[in-house]
């Protein structure tokens, strides 16, 4: 893995909305930054929420948002392991393909509506429903009896999702799959209320019909302005210590800096060249914080967009031309780790010792000009995209137009593109060259070497197919031997580091500044996880 609480925010919106591109200074107020302005907790959004409704999120902005609102049978903890959230407990079955959940008691809807083994049943039928057409319903959710089927309207329900009484729910898979019960943190598994999602007339789910049973409610919502959270008092593990969170929908980074810095946030990223100025800033370096990442920025190559990359040559080209050492230090100043494969750090099956392909430009040009394009002749421009609010990402592209223009000969053209549009480009598989991250869904391999690049998986969108590779992570999908499991997807990484559907930049570490009065924030791989336990103050 998205509200007003005061005149004085909805004045601050109108400064918003009107000053970006200007001087802020005119219009914001200065607030004090030795204290918390009330008890709410203000955090920017980097880029409008792209929906509301958790069967049809796929961005982790949007996801972080959605994540306080929300919440599925299980979840993340800041140890990194599986815990009970809606579902008090579960077993498994002998042959781990059926899971039997108890619905944990009390836990309530934002509308007062108790939860039951009904809502689950509903909410995970919903997430494959033909009509809803969801672009990751059958990604996460697919391994469930019956899941393809009902999602290509063969049959009229899910037979492997059933009620057994009020308090209790049982789900099949086709495979045992030791991944699976970890697939049910993403929002596809969320738990919507029916009754809720109906009031909408398209069957959809808006700010304005929103019935999670997270720890926070949506209170408003002003598109391009700002998502303003609520606490929910009669959450199920206790009200949150905050009263709210204040979201303001801010793209530029550096009006994002300059909000935190006159005290009107109480958190906010940073770039890589912020980073440097505020760690020799005597009254920010202190409240610098890296957080580690189960994400990997890479390079995607679209076989189907760019014919060069259909050569495999040409892919190993670029691969070869890239020099990640180079990167890390012109743009994040040794801040990141390179990364040799896709499986980023934190995730069990990373193996530190693994070597991709190393920068050498020689051996570049030596692959390019026997893929029949000498010093680049021939070769078409090549648009590479990656999204905005992000400065890191202009730069690294920059660094990386430069590299290909100087090594390979070829024309680089960097295009910054809206998150929701890149996002739609990428799902139609439009992108010849992309800049993006795979942040983990769950910490398992599986979602990085079967999702995103098996063969006909929802989220290959580079074209890459190689029939040796994908039977090496059906097997490891379905290997109950851990061991056994990840030497499966050692070999299958291996393969795909030389055929090089994408280029692996860089493991992630976010820096963030954060306010020293900010306590008990709970994080893990996954990102910030919902801020419950947030408190305001000395």
């Amino acid at each position: 893995m998205p509200r007003f609480r005061s005149h004085l925010f909805r004045s601050l919106l109108f400064c918003f909305a009107t000053a970006i591109g200007l001087s802020i200074s005119g219009c914001a107020k200065h607030e004090s930054a030795n204290g918390p302005q009330g008890n709410t907790l203000r955090y920017a959004l980097l880029a409008e929420p792209t929906t509301f409704d958790p069967d049809l999120v796929q961005d982790g902005t949007t996801i972080d948002l959605l994540q306080n609102v929300y919440e599925g049978l299980v979840e993340w903890t800041p140890q990194n392991t599986l815990a009970p959230a809606i579902a008090s407990s579960w077993t498994v079955s002998k042959d781990g393909r059926t899971y039997t959940f108890k619905i944990r008691p009390g836990v309530k809807f934002h509308s007062g509506k108790t939860v039951t083994a009904d809502d689950v049943v509903y909410s995970f039928t919903r997430s494959l429903d033909p009509k809803l057409a969801s672009p990751v319903g059958i990604t996460y959710m697919g391994d469930i009896v019956g899941a393809a089927a009902f999602e290509s309207g063969k049959i009229p329900s899910l037979p492997g999702v059933k009620a057994i009484d009020a308090d209790t729910v049982s789900v099949t898979i086709t495979k045992p799959k030791a991944y699976w019960i970890n697939v049910l943190t993403y929002p596809t598994a969320y738990i919507l209320n029916k009754d809720s999602v109906n009031k909408d007339p398209d069957g959809k789910i808006t700010d304005q019909n929103e019935d999670g049973s997270g720890p926070f409610t949506v209170e408003s919502y002003v598109r391009g302005q700002a998502v303003d959270l609520k606490a929910y008092p009669s959450y199920w593990a206790g009200a949150p210590k905050i009263d709210g969170i204040h979201r303001p929908i801010i793209t530029d980074a550096n009006t994002r800096h300059n909000l935190y810095v006159t005290g009107q946030l109480d958190m906010v990223d940073l770039s890589a060249g912020t980073v440097s100025d505020d760690e020799k800033n005597p009254a920010l370096k202190d409240q610098i914080v890296f957080w580690p990442r189960a994400a990997t920025y890479y390079i995607g190559l679209n076989q189907k967009m760019y014919p060069p990359f259909k050569d495999v040559r040409v892919r190993q080209a670029f691969a070869y031309a890239t020099d990640k050492a180079k990167i890390i230090q012109l743009v994040f100043n040794g801040h990141r780790d390179v990364a040799e494969d896709i499986l980023p750090e934190g995730i069990k099956g990373h193996d530190p010792e693994f070597k991709g392909i190393p920068y050498d430009p020689t051996k570049a040009q030596a692959l390019l000009t026997a893929a029949g394009y000498p010093a680049g002749k021939g070769l078409p421009v090549l648009p590479i995209y990656y999204r905005e609010s992000y400065p890191d990402l202009e730069t690294t592209v920059d660094v990386l137009r430069q590299m290909y223009q100087q090594t390979l000969g070829v024309s680089i053209q960097p295009r910054r593109t809206e998150w929701a549009t890149l996002l739609q480009m990428e799902d139609n598989n439009t992108l010849p060259c992309y800049h993006i991250r795979w942040a983990a869904d769950y910490l398992d391999p599986q979602d990085y070497y079967s999702i995103l690049l098996r063969t006909g998986s929802e989220e290959d969108h580079t074209g890459y197919s190689n029939a040796s590779y994908d039977a090496l992570v059906d097997a490891a999908d379905v290997e109950q031997n851990p061991v056994k499991r990840i030497a499966l997807y050692r070999k299958a990484a291996a393969i795909a580091a030389m055929e090089v559907p994408v280029i692996p930049l860089y493991y992630v570490k976010e820096p963030e500044l954060v306010r020293p009065y900010v306590h008990n924030l709970d994080d893990s791989l996954m990102g910030h996880l919902p801020y419950l336990h947030v408190t305001l103050g000395p």
